[in-house]
């Protein structure tokens, strides 16, 4: 019997050793998207905006929305915004420092082909703090630089980089 119960744990451990981890970014159903710059495969459940400044659409950047497909609720559940920055002056930690605070250094991350550097923080705009733990982190590409802003926790509803599909979403990210 106790040999048999140890058996069962160990064919368990090697089951659950693919699940989770940094390696991560298994497929996921949904629709890919293009930017020009780059494209995502975006999961079922998730819905896609562009970004916009000054009443403009910012081609290089992208928002994803976890949990409604009503544009005027975007901005109330968990969220990612994707850019892609073809400077070579980028600093991830300047970036991070201009938006964010409480800061903790986050180990990096593989998803996919890709290794993540990044940090986790609360969200702030200039200098007004929201409360909003978020993640902030970059992978080099082919001479570019691929950030992606989350916002971790918004209405009630929350997301994180063990979620498969958040892993999927990311690992899905390629340049065109």
């Amino acid at each position: 019997m106790k040999k048999t119960m140890i058996l069962v744990l160990m064919v368990n451990m090697f089951m659950l050793a693919g699940c989770g981890g940094s390696g991560g970014g298994g497929k996921v159903s949904g629709e890919k998207y293009s930017t020009g710059d780059f494209s995502v495969e975006v999961p079922k459940g998730w819905a896609v905006s562009p970004f916009y400044r000054n009443n403009q659409v910012i081609s290089n950047t992208l928002g994803v929305h976890k949990g409604t497909q009503d544009e005027y609720k975007m901005m109330t559940v968990p969220c990612m915004q994707i850019q892609f920055i073809t400077s070579s002056g980028f600093n991830g930690e300047r970036n991070a420092k201009a938006a964010y605070q409480e800061l903790k250094d986050m180990p990096p991350v593989t998803l996919g082909k890709n290794t993540w550097k990044g940090y986790t923080g609360m969200a702030t705009s200039t200098g007004v703090r929201y409360d909003l733990p978020a993640i902030y982190m970059w992978t080099e590409l082919d001479g570019a630089t691929i950030a992606v802003a989350m916002w971790t926790e918004l209405g009630g509803k929350k997301i994180s980089l063990s979620d498969a599909d958040v892993k999927a979403l990311i690992a899905s990210i390629t340049l065109e």
